[in-house]
This record gives C-alpha cells, sequence and structure tokens, in this order.
C-alpha cells in the first residue's frame, strides 16, 4: 500500500475490542474508557439497535418494534490492554445486557 503508514505488524499485534452496551451505560463507559488512558488510546462509539432472540426487550415501543437500543464501542488496541480493560469493565459493568468480542485487527492506521 504506498503512502500508507500500518500502526501494527507481526512484532506489534492489535485487536479490535468491541463492546455493545445499552444506552443507559453509555455515559458511565465512555467516562471509564477515557478515565484509562493508559489502556485506552481512542475509540469510536455508534447508536446501533439489536434484534434476535437473545436481546433483552426494554419498554412496550421496543417489543412492538423487536428491536432494542444499544451502542457500539470499538478500540484497537494491544491484546494485553484489551485483556486488563475487560478485567476492569466485568468489575464495574457486569451485566447480562453488556455484550462483547475480540478479533485480530489485520492491519490499521491512517491513510494520510
Amino acid at each position: 500500500q504506498p503512502g500508507a503508514r500500518i500502526m501494527n505488524s507481526t512484532a506489534d499485534t492489535h485487536v479490535v475490542l468491541t463492546l455493545v452496551v445499552p444506552p443507559e451505560a453509555e455515559e458511565a463507559l465512555l467516562e471509564t474508557l477515557l478515565d484509562h488512558p493508559h489502556l485506552v488510546p481512542g475509540f469510536t462509539s455508534q447508536r446501533i439497535e439489536g434484534q434476535g432472540q437473545q436481546v433483552t426487550f426494554v419498554g412496550t415501543a421496543e417489543h412492538v418494534r423487536g428491536r432494542a437500543a444499544y451502542r457500539r464501542v470499538e478500540l484497537v488496541l494491544p491484546p494485553g490492554n484489551a485483556d486488563r480493560l475487560l478485567d476492569l469493565l466485568r468489575r464495574e459493568f457486569a451485566s447480562p445486557r453488556v455484550f462483547y468480542w475480540v478479533v485480530p485487527a489485520l492491519s490499521s492506521g491512517r491513510l494520510a
């Protein structure tokens, strides 16, 4: 990729940690992430909707629509930081409505 700066390589692997939280936990989660810059270099957040049999609906409107409001937060960070952050979040946000997954980041970087 001409001109692309790759932030991670095989010697410096990263993962993508995705968190899905109910809207009422969003502000506290974002504050927690911002309070730990040594673990979290940055992140993105989005409003999303969840569907399916394992989704917990809150309120009549969600039951009628068949969709539940959630927030998705994604972070690219070293695996050790992801593990430490998940330990912290398990203590502060333990809930069956908080879902996460971790996948390898094959590459990441800025386009300019």
